[in-house]
């Protein structure tokens, strides 16, 4: 016989260390704060230790909670793969993916064929936002790409999407010649800043040992809108060649300095998922897939 606590008072517990309340963890679980209350007092009797400090508007995880918090929440990351894996028909999978706007416009959009074609029992629930989501918060979001960074969470696995060129782009229109211009006439253009972006303007010309033009930019606050306003002639965006590679190709956008400035190239984006659902199906499809097209783009 297996020696365990209460799975009711592990679960009061790991939803009120998950959100820091014994009110929202009491919603989640359609009980009372009261009851809650009492589960984790049980709780730390097993124990002998306390497992939150109880403050005036919220609780806080002592040491001893943290490290179980930290179990748990693997060990409930398995129990709900192992359900969901075999609760859904194979022909009826499913698969919710978070990505920002302009990654979901750019890139993952255009490319979404060639994953629909290769696996068709998957079905993509896209959802897109600027702001990071965390998988510990969003239970229904199965992969969520990260843009600029992600943050280290216990039962997350995050792996960088390959590398990506940042570089200067334009429309020919703007060139009375060659691509390949004479670095120090980067100042004469009208910049485009992108305002999410990690790597701005001020990098690039300390990069190449020049003074940023101190005059006013235009500013977008998606990728995607910055190159449509490079696309548009409005000026010189500093993007990722591979969120602009549709535009390149077609000789609508060119990338300036290919050969004569020095490269950017940044960790961009990053692939996050629940390290207990790595080896679910739907997961493992879409995220060895992702690596393979990004090799290839």
């Amino acid at each position: 016989m297996r020696k365990l606590p209460s799975f009711f008072a592990l679960r009061a517990f790991e939803s009120a260390a998950r959100q820091g309340s014994f009110a929202l963890a009491a919603k989640e679980l359609h009980l009372t704060p009261s009851a809650i209350s009492h589960q984790v007092h049980g709780l730390e009797a097993y124990f002998g230790k306390p497992l939150f400090d109880r403050l005036t508007r919220r609780v806080e995880l002592t040491p001893d909670g943290t490290q179980l918090l930290s179990g748990l929440s693997r060990a409930f990351d398995l129990i709900e793969s192992s359900c969901a894996d075999i609760s859904l028909p194979e022909e009826t999978e499913s698969l919710a993916v978070h990505c920002t706007p302009s990654f979901a416009s750019k890139w993952l959009g255009p490319h979404l064929p060639q994953f629909m074609q290769a696996f068709p029992r998957i079905t993509i629930h896209m959802s897109s936002s600027a702001d990071p989501i965390d998988l510990i918060q969003h239970e229904e979001i199965d992969i969520a790409i990260a843009y600029g960074s992600a943050k280290a969470r216990s039962g997350v696995t995050i792996e960088a999407l390959g590398t990506e060129v940042i570089a200067p782009l334009c429309s020919p229109k703007l060139l009375t010649g060659s691509a390949e211009i004479d670095i120090n006439a980067m100042t004469g253009f009208t910049l485009i800043d992108s305002q999410l972006s990690p790597v701005t303007w001020q990098n690039w010309f300390d990069l190449h040992g020049l003074t940023l033009p101190d005059r006013p930019r235009l500013s977008f606050d998606r990728g995607s809108l910055a190159i449509s306003a490079a696309l548009n002639g409005l000026g010189v965006s500093l993007e990722s060649t591979r969120l602009a590679r549709q535009e390149i190709a077609s000789g609508e956008l060119v990338q300036l300095g290919t050969t004569t400035f020095r490269p950017l190239i940044r960790e961009m984006h990053f692939v996050c998922y629940r390290a207990a659902r790595a080896n679910s199906r739907k997961i493992k499809s879409f995220r060895d897939w992702l690596f393979i097209q990004t090799d290839i783009v």
